[in-house]
């Protein structure tokens, strides 16, 4: 009993100080707090004046000729893989505005009025979850476990995005970026290469469809008797094997419909279903760049004032020797 007792009250004590613990912790918080709304107060016009200052530059970087709009589409890939394709991406993500060799005006070959308003160019991939064909998420942060073999990157398709500060160019820079796709060397042979061997598959489907329908004929019109036999514990009557030859008609047919409904996607390597989407609301938005901007200026504030109190200490422990 007394050892049951002696337990009790450890873990009452260890309750205790788990409690006191977060208490100290807040009670620090809390002080903290009152001395942050203290040392404001203390340095008013240092916080005023930080505040405009920072709240000139938000609204600088915020105003309407700078704002930058996304705008994002998916794109679907007939014959090259995602990872080909992000590959081919590369050389518009990693465009250089200042050299006229690399410059999207370039490689687009777009004016320059309307490349020097594109922000930028991203490419990302898009995860399956279920393995079931049906896109789930765009990886945006590119950080998909590659050793996750369930939520796998979609091989027939890739998600595009456009920044851009001014929104009425889209569509001349959507009709650039498929024209660069669709002309790349190795995209265009894929695409080649994959239509060819549809168009074989159905060509092979009618070829197979003709040959057993002709097998079917001659099996069908030529004279069997009648005969009653049994079957694996089954009392068959006739030839009940030429029925097989429907069942493989309608596999050939089912694997030539399947190969005509691709056939009528593979029209360029790459295909926008959507085109692309323009988000109205701006990354920078004049709202929030004044709350942020209010907020850096407040933090400079604080510790521009911190200094300034503590000057004095400060210079001493950089002047004070070691010993």
């Amino acid at each position: 009993m007394e050892e049951t007792n002696t337990k009790e009250i450890n873990l009452l004590q260890l309750i205790n100080l788990f409690f006191n613990w977060l208490l100290k912790i807040g009670k620090n918080i809390l002080d903290l707090i009152v001395y942050l709304v203290q040392l404001a107060y203390r340095h008013k016009s240092i916080v005023l004046i930080s505040i405009s200052i920072c709240l000139v530059f938000g609204l600088y970087f915020s105003r309407p000729s700078a704002k930058v709009y996304k705008a994002e589409a998916m794109a679907m890939l007939y014959g090259s893989e995602t990872q080909t394709v992000k590959e081919v991406s590369k050389q518009l993500e990693n465009s250089v505005g200042s050299n006229n060799l690399f410059s999207l005006a370039t490689k687009l070959s777009l004016p320059d009025s309307v490349a020097r308003n594109i922000v930028g160019i991203q490419s990302f991939f898009v995860i399956d979850y279920l393995k079931d064909g049906v896109a789930d998420m765009v990886d945006f942060k590119n950080n998909h476990s590659l050793t996750d073999t369930l939520n796998l990157r979609m091989k027939d398709r890739i998600y595009l995005q456009i920044k851009t500060t001014n929104i009425s160019q889209i569509p001349k820079v959507q009709a650039a970026i498929l024209n660069y796709f669709n002309t790349n060397k190795v995209m265009k042979s894929q695409f080649d290469i994959k239509r060819s061997e549809i168009i074989q598959q159905i060509k092979i489907c009618d070829v197979e469809s003709k040959r057993i329908d002709s097998l079917a004929k001659f099996s069908y019109f030529k004279d069997i008797d009648k005969q009653v036999r049994f079957e694996k514990d089954k009392l068959l009557i006739g030839d009940q094997k030429k029925q097989l030859f429907y069942d493989d008609l309608m596999r050939l047919q089912d694997i030539k419909s399947y190969a005509q409904n691709k056939l009528t996607n593979y029209n360029q390597p790459m295909e926008l279903p959507s085109g692309f989407v323009v988000y109205p609301t701006p990354e920078n938005g004049t709202v929030k760049y004044g709350v942020i901007a209010i907020f850096i200026g407040f933090v400079i504030s604080l510790i521009l004032s911190g200094l300034i109190e503590n000057l004095k200490k400060i210079l001493a422990f950089l002047d004070k020797k070691q010993v």
